[in-house]
């Protein structure tokens, strides 16, 4: 590898590392007018790369006969696909954000050998990708803090369906590892790398594990919320039976003695009870001992 590349070269938003190396060089592209007219040139063939860029999941396959297209999302879904075009002397990747040069010193051996140099920059590619997944992670972690402090019915939903997206994402991108690495292709040698390849292979897993136990952290945060919604909701109702008791008892109790004063309303021309001086003392009596005994009666069954 030269020890000196080229700068950064902003015209026609192509970004170079060129080498005096037989094989040729990594080349990184921002403008994905540019990476396709690169990778015409190369192949030979026009090829819808616009298309393929703007894709919800990854894909993997041939062009041609000595080319493969590989197509990687990062976890943001804002930044544009990452397109790389391998061959056994050109490797060509399109992307926002391509791997930083320095990343390529610790291969300097391995882009000597045949398609070393789309080794590298596909394994420098899948790296970038993984790193993206891990970050996005840490900020829906924060997401999650939040929404057990208060639940939030939308925020779970937009939370839950990011996470489902991410996961199968994430799962594209670990078969897409496990296909590179049973040499189906021989433009990414795994087994120049082979140590870096199965420490990648390994992060994918195990990062696949974490974005599917905050799932199920989710998945129990609602059964939470749902629970506690039910045991308001029951507490509420339990409140509401308990006033209808009371208040049923208590029209009950009032009734009585209601019932006694309205027999003394009755308008009819003998009434014996007008005459008897005691009779009002015993309806008053007797209204209180009826409101009384209705007191006693529906605290005994918890009414009152």
């Amino acid at each position: 590898m030269d020890k000196n590349p080229t700068h950064p070269n902003r015209e026609g938003g192509q970004v170079s590392a060129t080498s005096k190396a037989p094989n040729g060089g990594l080349q990184f592209f921002d403008d994905l007018a540019s990476f396709s007219q690169a990778a015409e040139t190369a192949t030979g063939i026009v090829f819808d790369f616009a298309s393929l860029a703007g894709l919800h999941t990854n894909f993997l396959g041939q062009l041609g006969d000595a080319y493969l297209v590989l197509n990687i999302k990062d976890s943001d879904t804002e930044e544009p696909n990452n397109l790389l075009l391998l061959g056994e002397d050109k490797a060509l990747l399109y992307s926002k954000r391509p791997p930083l040069h320095e990343a390529q010193k610790a291969f300097e051996k391995v882009l000597a050998k045949p398609y070393g140099r789309s080794t590298v920059l596909a394994f420098l590619t899948l790296s970038k990708v993984l790193a993206s997944y891990k970050q996005r992670l840490e900020s829906l972690i924060g997401a999650i803090r939040e929404l057990e402090q208060r639940f939030d019915s939308k925020k779970y939903r937009d939370l839950a369906f990011e996470f489902e997206r991410l996961d199968d994402q994430l799962e594209d991108f670990h078969d897409i590892l496990l296909k590179l690495q049973e040499s189906e292709y021989e433009q990414v040698e795994t087994r120049h790398i082979s140590f870096d390849y199965s420490v990648l292979i390994a992060e994918s897993l195990s990062l696949q594990g974490r974005y599917r136990r905050r799932i199920a952290v989710l998945s129990e945060l609602a059964r939470d919320n749902e629970m506690r919604s039910g045991a308001e909701l029951n507490s509420r109702i339990a409140k509401l039976n308990d006033v209808l008791k009371k208040l049923t008892a208590l029209t009950i109790i009032l009734m009585m003695p209601n019932l006694v004063a309205s027999h003394f309303g009755m308008n009819f021309v003998f009434m014996p009870e007008l005459r008897m001086p005691w009779a009002y003392p015993a309806v008053i009596i007797s209204e209180v001992v009826l409101v009384a005994t209705g007191l006693v009666l529906f605290r005994k069954i918890g009414w009152l």
